[in-house]
């Protein structure tokens, strides 16, 4: 089994105690990635698998494995698609690209003109898009539902560009134990925060997005009140191919054929 040189800096930069036993330490196993479709060492960074389990050959993370592992299981055609994917970034949005000639990535630039093109890519608020009705076989988000202030809308628009039988394909921090808890709301243009601010990384911004939702129970009624799909929940722990940690789920919300 082969791997590439050129991820040895990567990792070595990316880990706390850049060693062999630092490495060691943390953990390493051998597997298959979906996303590299090649035999990979899966080597954890950090404690929080979630964003620290990397494949050596990718650098992916197991959400964006799972996501992979889902289309190529529940819509192995996906490669013929038409796939709106917004706020791409990280190893599955480049084998997206790279594999699907159907495939529309998009960001939301708040100086931009929607439908316009912007720094290589199409601007499109998700929550007021200009794509006419039943445009794609797939909509794809990747960690994007906790940070939007009107996700009831973007629901909306998400079903509305989803042909009939097609599906919204995401993930999300599914807190499933709890209700869903609104960290933060926008009025009139102002942020009124309930709790103390959180933020992610963001592709396009260095400063990050704001967590809005925690996403609890309630998460499979608001879709469906918001957008009349039905949606289900695939858990799989496989560390054979690198997805395991917390929030590993990917959510499938399929519009009526």
């Amino acid at each position: 089994m082969k791997y590439p040189l050129k991820n040895i800096s990567a990792f070595i930069l990316g880990l706390k105690n850049p060693s062999l036993a630092g490495v060691l330490r943390r953990g390493l196993h051998l597997g298959t990635c979906p996303i590299c479709e090649k035999g990979t060492i899966f080597i954890k960074f950090g404690d929080w698998l979630r964003d620290d389990l990397r494949c050596f050959r990718c650098l992916s993370i197991p959400r964006q494995r799972a996501i992979i592992h889902v289309l190529n299981t529940h819509f192995p055609q996906w490669r013929g698609y038409r796939i709106h994917e917004s706020s791409p970034g990280g190893a599955s949005s480049e084998k997206l690209a790279k594999d699907c000639r159907g495939y529309l990535p998009t960001h939301y630039y708040t100086d931009a003109l929607p439908g316009t093109i912007t720094k290589g890519f199409r601007c499109e608020d998700l929550e007021n898009q200009t794509f006419p009705d039943n445009t794609f076989d797939l909509v794809i988000t990747q960690d994007v539902l906790e940070h939007l202030f009107d996700p009831a809308k973007a629901l909306e628009e998400i079903a509305r560009t989803i042909k009939p039988g097609g599906a919204h394909v995401f993930t999300v921090p599914w807190y499933s134990w709890k209700a869903t808890e609104r960290r933060a709301k926008k009025t009139n243009g102002e942020i009124c925060h309930f709790l103390e601010p959180e933020y992610h990384g963001n592709p396009i911004d260095l400063d990050g997005s704001l967590v809005v939702t925690e996403w609890g129970r309630e998460l499979y009624n608001f879709i469906f009140e918001n957008s009349g799909m039905t949606t289900t929940a695939i858990d799989e722990m496989n560390p054979r191919l690198g997805i395991e940690g917390e929030f590993r789920e990917v959510f499938i919300s399929r519009k009526r054929g």
